[in-house]
């Protein structure tokens, strides 16, 4: 039996999930499909293509804002949406950050976040700067989230205390506030954080 190009970025996502991106090899992929390596070059002609797909379908995983949101309210939604994407699956942050480095990856949701920022106003280089930003933000704070917790699972390092979820959320708030300042509305004062 065939396996298609989704069974095989399902099987790539479950080996992240389960194990890690060191075990993602296309014969470890291969053998859980129960298909020989060349195989799966039907689908993709070598592993950095796989993982630019794997990339995109986990960042796929993104659910569009709703359309009666303000742009801010919009934005704030994609990106808390790819951080949970990413956080979701072992390793993925290092998936994509890689991905979009090879040019390989559609990076579609940079583009999505870039066009609510150009919805609120602002010009097309600050609406790509709001992109970086945030998925920057989103993908490196993700990286060292995932590489810390498997320090802690191998015992490398103790428990961090960190609150990265915390830390996303004041970062965001600061890019969110930029692209509010840039596009002339108006900014609400923040709380202070409890931590």
């Amino acid at each position: 039996m065939s396996n298609s190009r989704a069974d095989v970025l399902a099987a790539a996502r479950h080996i992240l999930t389960q194990h890690s991106l060191a075990d993602l090899s296309m014969r470890r992929l291969a053998t859980d499909l129960g298909v020989r390596p060349n195989a799966l070059y039907w689908h993709f002609p070598n592993k950095q293509t796989m993982l630019a797909a794997l990339a995109d379908d986990i960042l796929g995983d993104v659910a569009g804002p709703d359309a009666d949101w303000s742009w801010d309210q919009r934005l704030e939604h994609l990106a808390l949406a790819m951080r949970a994407a990413l956080v979701a699956v072992p390793d993925s942050a290092e998936v994509v950050s890689s991905s979009w480095a090879s040019g390989l990856s559609q990076k579609s949701i940079a583009a999505d976040v870039a066009d609510t920022a150009r919805a609120g106003g602002l010009d097309t280089r600050d609406a790509q700067a709001v992109a970086t930003a945030v998925c920057q933000l989103a993908i490196g704070l993700t990286i060292e989230e995932q590489t810390r917790n498997q320090m802690e699972r191998l015992g490398v390092t103790g428990p961090s205390h960190r609150d990265f979820a915390g830390e996303f959320a004041d970062g965001l708030a600061v890019i969110l506030d930029g692209a509010r300042l840039r596009a002339g509305a108006e900014i609400e004062p923040r709380t202070p954080s409890s931590t």
